[in-house]
């Protein structure tokens, strides 16, 4: 991993790192599914160059990258929700370099309805 240099004021968002329970409504008996956070971290957003966006597909700008403090607990196939919206982690980029503050790039994609 390249050298990041990112101080902690950087790391001024929150992110919800959960899983989907799916709820049953006493009402009318249909199930939805709903996020259930475990923890939460502050993460950095990411943002790319735009020399760097020219060589993503239409699929990868679409998703997110947020730089977080290395967590064994985050892995890839768990939800999160970040800026109020429901995303897998499809990515998780560890740096596993023997710094003190060493940080993983975590790569979102948003979970749409019905899919």
């Amino acid at each position: 991993m390249a050298i990041n240099k990112l101080t902690p004021v950087d790391f001024n968002q929150r992110i919800q790192i959960g899983t989907v329970k799916t709820v049953q409504n006493p009402i009318n008996g249909t199930s939805k599914q709903t996020f259930v956070s475990q923890f939460s971290l502050y993460c950095a957003p990411y943002t790319r160059s735009i020399a760097s966006s020219y060589q993503l597909t239409a699929e990868q700008l679409e998703q997110v990258v947020v730089i977080i403090r290395h967590n064994p607990k985050v892995c890839e196939g768990i939800k999160c929700q970040y800026k109020g919206k429901l995303y897998d982690v499809i990515n998780d980029s560890i740096d596993d370099s023997s710094n003190y503050l060493s940080c993983d790039y975590l790569t979102l994609k948003q979970v749409t309805k019905g899919a």
